[in-house]
């Protein structure tokens, strides 16, 4: 007997430490650093400046040298080898646009992993949220079963009337249906989570409570200046370099190009120097360069309009995430100050008063659920809060 029950406790406690091991607590920077690590998007970004940097090492892209294998004399065959060279600023100014477009890819990697980080913040916010309003509804389940099952035995009794017996079986039934949907949206968000992080266990997060900024709401601004220094805009104001570069080097291209060669077209004795041959590239054909450098100045002015319309769309959404961050913070300072505490008072107060007989089931649980619906708003308005503060720090690239 005494073996049985050794083997007993030794497999529960196996079993609780399966069940530690396959816990998994993360904090929000935590499941940032994972999702930072496994993100494919962010992988392809680091790819992609890796490419260019490759790229740069086309700027000095020569032409084939052309190989010619003839008879000029008609007597015996000879070896000729032509290159022909663009001006040498073209290859300058290659270059230069070369280190441009890694630039602008290194300034999409900043922006992609900002993108990155809002999605994990977001998924981290919602699994903390759901499992608050799953604990919550839990607390209600639990009560609003205890209070109908006390209901349907009154009214066995004959205490109480149909009416009331009904009413607090439908109160119950609406709690656990919400209930049971909480259930469902906490498992949804933890299978975000375990998206992003790539963590298959369950995920357990930190306490969920108002957010950290790393400012004060009133100290964001939404002037151009400040709108201007951030990296979404950063990036546009890039694609303007590049332009600008591009169009430079278009005109570069109109310049003559050179040609440097060993021919000979004389006699098998034929003096060295006067084998090489030397030319210049004149750009006659005007119109094909006159249009190209013209495309290159649409292409400038492209990219400046749309600069100016993302900084009037950063500005407009910078406006609105601070106007939600302000107005939720207002709501969250009235509930932590008043509602919270009225709707405990609510609580206390009416189960007292249903325990004493001075009041009945229906007005009993309608005062409960105003109580419990203050209680839900408040950590809605908390979300909110929280994801306005995310918002914001996404649009300054954080």
């Amino acid at each position: 007997m005494k073996y049985t029950v050794h083997i007993f406790i030794t497999l529960s406690l196996l079993f609780c430490g399966q069940l530690s091991f396959a816990q998994t607590t993360l904090t929000e920077q935590q499941a940032i650093d994972l999702a930072l690590k496994k993100s494919p998007l962010l992988n392809a970004a680091t790819l992609q400046v890796k490419q260019q940097k490759q790229l740069q090492g086309t700027s000095f892209n020569l032409a084939n040298p052309d190989i010619t294998l003839e008879s000029p004399t008609g007597e015996f065959m000879t070896v000729g080898v032509l290159q022909s060279f663009e001006f040498p600023t073209v290859y300058v100014k290659q270059g230069q646009l070369a280190k441009q477009q890694t630039v602008l890819a290194e300034k999409g990697k900043t922006l992609t992993e900002a993108e990155v980080k809002q999605q994990v913040k977001s998924a981290y916010l919602s699994l903390q949220f759901a499992n608050q309003i799953l604990q919550q509804l839990k607390k209600q389940d639990s009560i609003y079963f205890n209070i109908a099952d006390a209901a349907e035995r009154q009214f066995t009794a004959g205490q109480i009337d149909f009416v009331a017996k009904t009413f607090a079986a439908t109160q119950y039934g609406e709690v656990h249906n919400q209930y049971v949907q909480a259930q469902t949206d906490a498992q949804i968000a933890l299978q975000q989570l375990q998206l992003f992080t790539g963590i298959a266990d369950s995920i357990t997060t930190t306490p969920f409570s108002k957010g950290s900024a790393p400012f004060l709401i009133s100290g964001i601004t939404t002037d151009s200046a400040a709108i201007v220094s951030t990296p979404f805009i950063q990036y546009y104001t890039q694609t303007q370099t590049i332009a600008k570069k591009s169009l430079q080097l278009e005109k570069n291209k109109a310049l003559p190009g050179f040609s440097f060669g060993y021919m000979n077209q004389g006699l098998k004795n034929t003096e060295i120097p006067l084998r090489l041959r030397a030319g210049i590239n004149i750009p006659i054909w005007f119109w094909q360069y006159s249009a190209a450098i013209k495309a290159a100045k649409t292409n400038l002015q492209i990219t400046e309009q749309n600069t100016l319309a993302q900084q009037q769309n950063l500005t407009a959404k910078m406006q609105q995430a601070k106007g939600d961050a302000i107005k939720f913070q207002t709501a969250l300072s009235y509930y932590e100050s008043t509602g919270l505490k009225q709707a405990d008072d609510l609580i206390t107060s009416s189960g007292r008063m249903f325990s004493a007989g001075q009041t009945d089931y229906i007005a009993y649980l309608r005062t409960l659920s105003d109580a419990y619906n203050i209680q839900v708003k408040y950590l809605e308005t908390l979300r909110s809060y929280n994801q306005s503060i995310i918002n914001i720090n996404y649009l300054n690239g954080q």
